[in-house]
């Protein structure tokens, strides 16, 4: 954030892209707002409409200041569907003094305010400054203080529904002015607006109660009341008078900045429709992957469900074609969050070969689960980073932050969260999940999990052998909300061994469905359980030369779900009976590698 902003030529001008760039420049991230038409009426196409020129253009910004974008291409395309579209800013580290009247003047001039920039408005100014006061946003009369990034203030080159247009004034000042202190002044006394009875109330707050109880009630008076000082006294009375032993102070600061994450109003979930125009689909590829929403590819483990988010990766990065296809992924960036503990000996490797270019891949550094304060990190970046598609390697490993998998509501919540991300960047996110062991009718209910997984999804594609050759797999779409399902395709597995990475070939469409590519295989006497198969080839994929510590491998399998630590200790003393795996070191220096008979082999 930057810690200075001045009013350039650039900004005057009547051209809203020009202007946008210039405020862009300026470190400013900008949303676009609803216009007044020829007719004086909002672009929005509502009658009469209450926001007439200052609701913002849902179609692109649905979250309000929660999408505010720093991305010029998009306000392009924002500006050729919508060209009356009006202008504003975020104030995250900016405050707004919105002067709206005489009272409001005659209160702000008696404070001798620093010189700072000023936009003429319909019926007064705004004063803007740098930084944030004491307490955050609050109203007076015939002023409004407005800061903080959920807020946003109208900018020139912005016309009002009056027909009159906003306008950086000229002066000799033209670079903002820090906050002032004084602006305090403007508040209204605390003491008179809090009133209470003496004593406790008969029904005091019971210890096991009392934070579940404190916090809620922040929410509620936060709902009706905008300013951090009144909220603070407000609950410092309910603490101390209606709790049976009152919470710290600091405990009570902290339990009250946390409210400020769920204070949403009613106005924020409930009303009409702001959306009133139908968009068209969008696909990154067609019938499979949709855009602005969330896919998933479910397979049993170790099938090659990595390899094939390889080779999606390698088609949209290198803008190759689609399997089996002549059809261009639209975009080439891509978002990678893989819950593998070794990037360059496993992840990378498979990338490179797959033809994965790099310059436009970015990924998640390391494996962390996505708890609410890193979802935020996560829909910033993908903000910034546009990416066309992201692969979240498994939805399993990366839910965490406490969720439980299992239910629904939590998964719900979860997924809901991330078709946002999708919703608000276009971006077609794909995640991918295990199926268990279990024989049903329909394959969405083998997704390990809740049903909350399948139905938070627009597609579904089932990844698993080939009902006719088990030596090659197949992809099937088993679900579909928005268009035909996808005809199956069957790929070869092409390449591997010990110093190869093996590849997927697309080489035919297939008849069989995602009924038949996901049906359970029942071992026949005296086979190996499945999951043992599968992290035999998990033990041989991850081990190479290089000595590792087994507790290493461990990890890894548990993120991608593929064995338990009893069935990895079973394989592992098997493969080293035959020797195809070998220990170096011993006790806690012990490490693993391939052995020599596992090349033979």
């Amino acid at each position: 954030m930057r810690h200075s902003f001045r009013v350039t030529n650039a900004m005057r001008s009547y051209d809203t892209l020009v202007v946008a760039r210039a405020y862009l420049k300026a470190g400013l991230k900008l949303i676009l707002i609803h216009g007044i038409d020829d007719a004086g009426r909002c672009t929005c196409g509502q009658k009469d409409c209450p926001h007439a020129g200052k609701h913002p253009i849902g179609e692109y910004f649905p979250n309000g200041a929660n999408s505010a974008t720093s991305d010029i291409v998009l306000i392009r395309k924002t500006l050729r569907r919508h060209p009356k579209a009006n202008t504003a800013a975020t104030l995250k580290g900016r405050t707004v003094v919105d002067v709206d009247g005489p009272k409001g003047k005659q209160a702000v001039d008696a404070l001798k305010l620093p010189k700072t920039v000023k936009v003429k408005t319909k019926r007064g100014y705004h004063h803007h400054f740098i930084g944030t006061p004491e307490g955050g946003t609050f109203k007076a009369e015939d002023v409004d203080v407005l800061t903080g990034s959920n807020r946003y203030a109208m900018l020139p080159p912005s016309v009002h529904e009056s027909g009159f247009r906003y306008r950086w004034l000229r002066s000799r000042t033209n670079t903002a002015a820090l906050v002032p202190d004084t602006l305090q002044r403007l508040r209204t006394g605390v003491d008179a607006t809090v009133t209470a009875k003496r004593g406790r109330p008969t029904h005091a707050i019971k210890l096991g109660q009392r934070n579940d109880v404190l916090f809620r009630t922040a929410c509620a008076i936060r709902r009706r009341i905008d300013d951090e000082r009144i909220i603070l006294e407000m609950m410092k009375i309910a603490n101390s008078r209606a709790c049976q032993e009152p919470l710290p102070d600091r405990e009570l600061r902290s339990l009250i900045g946390s409210s400020s994450r769920y204070s949403e109003t009613r106005e924020d979930l409930f009303g009409p429709p702001i959306q009133r125009d139908p968009l068209p689909m969008e696909w990154l590829w067609y019938p499979y992957l949709p855009r602005y929403g969330m896919t998933l590819i479910a397979g049993d483990p170790g099938i090659g469900k990595s390899l094939l988010t390889s080779l999606l990766l390698a088609t949209v990065t290198s803008d190759l074609n689609w399997p089996l296809s002549d059809e261009k992924p639209s975009g080439n960036r891509v978002l990678v969050l893989a819950a593998e503990d070794n990037w360059q000996r496993v992840v990378l490797n498979r990338l490179i070969k797959a033809g994965v270019k790099l310059d436009n891949l970015h990924q998640m550094y390391k494996f962390r689960a996505l708890t609410n304060e890193r979802l935020e990190l996560f829909a910033e970046h993908m903000e910034e980073w546009r990416p066309d598609l992201v692969v979240v390697d498994t939805l399993s490993a990366y839910m965490g932050g406490g969720r439980d998998m299992h239910r629904q509501n939590e998964v719900g919540e979860f997924m809901a969260l991330l078709t946002e991300m999708a919703e608000s960047t276009g971006s077609a996110i794909v995640g991918l999940a295990h199926l268990n062991k279990t024989s049903t009718e329909s394959p969405l209910y083998r997704i390990v999990g809740s049903i909350g997984f399948a139905a938070s999804i627009r597609s579904a594609l089932f990844f698993g052998p080939d009902p006719n050759d088990p030596t090659r797999v197949a992809l099937a779409h088993g679900k579909s909300n928005q268009s035909e399902k996808g005809r199956t395709i069957i790929f070869e597995k092409v390449g591997g061994g010990r110093e190869d990475v093996p590849l997927l070939k697309p080489v035919e469409f297939s008849d069989a469905d995602h009924f038949d590519v996901c049906r359970v295989q029942k071992n026949a006497v005296g086979r190996p359980s499945s999951e043992a198969q599968a992290a035999e080839t998990f033990v041989l994929e991850f081990l190479s030369d290089e000595p590792t510590a087994w507790k290493a491998l461990e990890l890894a399998a548990a993120a991608r779900s593929i064995s338990s630590p009893a069935t990895l200790n079973i394989v592992r003393a098997e493969l080293a009976k035959a020797g195809r795996i070998e220990q170096v070191g011993s006790g806690k220096n012990a490490r693993w590698v391939l052995g020599e008979a596992n090349t033979e082999n």
